[in-house]
């Protein structure tokens, strides 16, 4: 079973042109190289935005939106199943109220959509245009086991106002016996001055996630879970992301494996191949 990342470093804005240099750095691959392959959070329309009229041009359908339209053709070329996000635009239907959620689609090997999945933990970038999703979630899969989803902020505190080490996000995951974890991000570098400002971050970011997802990794759990976090590069209207796009594997007593890594300023796509493992 093979899972990759696709880091890349979108322009804001720049919806039709970010999806063409995704298609170029994938073209590579063919039927059978990937199985699972992960995008970033708000892929393809950039992240930051600050008002809802600024998001509402970027705005996504769940079922015919372009973000999923290029999943769907995707995962038909390389037969592998999708995850990537997009900024969602959803009318209540008993209420008819318009609600714009920060989304991620996953659609399987057929380009069939499968699930919408809403974040449910809101940065403060978030708070400016999006609502919270319902809380977190999984789909059972033959192949891969019971898959759950995630962005970005959902694996931090709630608000950051919740106990550090109440980790909800890898709590519920760790109770729903959860094989496979697909995050797409959109992590900023740290604002905190380091001590290893002259070496690489990428390390850091990774042992930070792997500190927040403890829960599934605890002495009674007799459990594998692997962690897929696709994260992107690149500054955006001031804000500097972190790559570091990684694939974890996730045991009993405290550990956790790196499998495979990029770097902060590394535009590639990164595949681990768990039967060479």
């Amino acid at each position: 079973m093979r899972f990759a990342c696709c880091q890349l470093n979108p322009k804001w804005g720049e919806r039709q042109e970010n999806m063409a240099k995704a298609d170029a750095m994938l073209a590579r691959f063919t039927k059978g190289d990937i199985d699972v392959l992960v995008l970033p959070e708000m892929a393809f329309t950039g992240y930051v935005f600050h008002t809802k009229d600024e998001v509402e041009p970027f705005l996504e359908d769940t079922r015919t939106g372009p973000t999923v339209h290029w999943a769907q053709r995707q995962a038909q070329r390389l037969r592998c199943y999708v995850a990537a996000g997009y900024p969602e635009r959803h009318v209540d239907e008993s209420s008819g109220q318009l609600i714009y959620y920060n989304s991620l689609c996953f659609v399987d090997r057929e380009g069939r959509l499968l699930k919408t999945y809403r974040k449910s933990f809101l940065y403060e970038t978030d708070e400016n245009w999006a609502q919270e999703g319902r809380g977190f979630d999984t789909v059972d899969l033959e192949d891969l086991g019971k898959v759950g989803f995630g962005i970005c902020m959902d694996i931090n505190p709630y608000q950051f106002k919740a106990d550090f080490w109440d980790m909800e996000f890898a709590s519920f995951h760790a109770r729903e016996r959860t094989d496979v974890l697909l995050c797409s991000m959109a992590w900023l570098q740290s604002r905190l001055p380091s001590d290893k400002d002259d070496g690489p971050k990428e390390k850091d970011v990774i042992n930070y996630w792997a500190t927040r997802l403890m829960p599934l990794m605890a002495k009674d759990t007799h459990h594998r879970t692997l962690f897929v976090a696709c994260n992107r590069i690149g500054t955006e209207r001031g804000s500097t992301f972190a790559g570091a796009s990684a694939v974890l594997e996730l045991s009993g007593d405290r550990k956790a494996i790196l499998l495979g890594y990029l770097k902060e300023n590394e535009e590639d796509v990164l595949v681990v191949d768990m039967d060479q493992e």
